[in-house]
């Protein structure tokens, strides 16, 4: 029988920030972060084939951020709040867990920055992240995929504890994360959709911040606007399952044995869950570019999809929002041509 106990760990979260980390002390004492500021954000809102019938579907382009997803805000905002707070005299060391992209755009950062940077990451990360990654200078720890999230980031607290010079992020429960996505992702698409009022906006869950920051950003014009997470069907979001490392779309999984993230709980608790498999996110991808000529990552290809039968619940006049966090890895695309084939 599986053990479904709840493990130790800390998911406790402080309430949401008043206004985005601030940038000033992070570009005055490492001027290298200004031009990747400079590029950051200010990603294309597009109308991206929906329901016949149905809403429009309207997806915000996050490949088109400097090091290629929507990470690179989270990491962003998390820098830059680790750079403010650090008084010692003691150099900043960066710590924190990622299934991808995130560890990409902390890697790229703590490069930029000069700041050494320690990333806990799976077992079964796609070489081409890693190799990007290893590129930086920075330091990668493998951690044995079958734990998981749940897993890495048990493995950062132990590094934490052995470490105390360490400046862990945890991006999990960092609010900077939540704001990254209130003050820049969400306040881009309000000022994107002009007079459009959006039904609904679907977002694949992860740590949850992209979900609840856009969110908190929309419900301040539209307090009614319905809110879906999508998560894969082989690790959904709160699950009871133990964590397993099952193929499954990238940087959106449940931490597994019943815990489920603080984000989503404390911010929003009522969103609806979608789940997609990996084999249909894989075919989603190849659809999608079939249809449009821009390729999409598995979790994009996820939330297209999961936003196009929302769509079908809403009349043509009205919008559907979602957001496609990447471009894929060359591995992905690898699978999805097969699974096409």
């Amino acid at each position: 029988m599986t053990d479904t106990a709840q493990p130790e760990i800390a998911l406790s979260v402080e309430e949401p920030l008043a206004e985005a980390p601030d940038q000033a002390v992070a570009l005055a004492r490492h001027p290298g972060l200004r031009e990747f500021a400079g590029r950051l954000g200010d990603t294309p809102l597009v109308e991206v084939p929906g329901p016949p019938g149905g809403a429009k579907v309207l997806a915000k382009y996050e490949f088109a951020n400097p090091f290629g997803s929507v990470k690179d805000r989270t990491a962003f905002a998390l820098f830059c709040r680790a750079i403010a707070a650090h008084t010692g005299p003691e150099p900043l060391r960066l710590l924190d867990c990622s299934a991808g992209n995130m560890a990409r755009a902390l890697a790229g950062l703590g490069e930029l920055a000069g700041i050494p940077t320690r990333l806990v990451v799976p077992s079964v990360i796609p070489p081409s992240l890693l190799n990007a990654m290893e590129k930086t200078g920075a330091e990668i720890e493998l951690a044995d995929a079958a734990g998981g999230l749940l897993g890495m980031i048990k493995v950062c607290e132990k590094i934490a504890a052995a470490e105390p010079g360490l400046t862990p992020l945890l991006q999990h429960r960092n609010m900077a994360n939540v704001a990254a996505h209130e003050f820049g992702t969400g306040k881009e698409i309000l000022d994107q959709l002009g007079e459009h009022r959006p039904a609904a906006w679907v977002s694949a869950i992860g740590t949850g911040g992209t979900l609840a920051g856009v969110h908190r950003a929309l419900r301040t014009r539209w307090p009614d606007i319905a809110v879906a997470g999508v998560t894969p069907s082989e690790m959904p979001y709160g699950t009871e399952r133990a964590p397993h490392s099952e193929p499954r779309f990238a940087g959106a999984g449940g931490f597994g044995n019943g815990l489920r993230q603080p984000f989503v709980d404390t911010q929003v608790p009522g969103a609806e869950q979608l789940h997609v498999a990996y084999a249909e996110s894989l075919r989603g991808m190849v659809a999608y570019r079939k249809l449009t000529g821009t390729s999409i990552g598995a979790s994009a290809a996820a939330s297209w999809l999961s936003a196009k039968k929302v769509a079908e619940r809403f009349g043509p006049d009205q919008v559907v929002v979602t957001l496609f966090a990447d471009a894929g890895p060359d591995e992905d695309w690898a699978k999805a041509e097969q699974t096409a084939e």
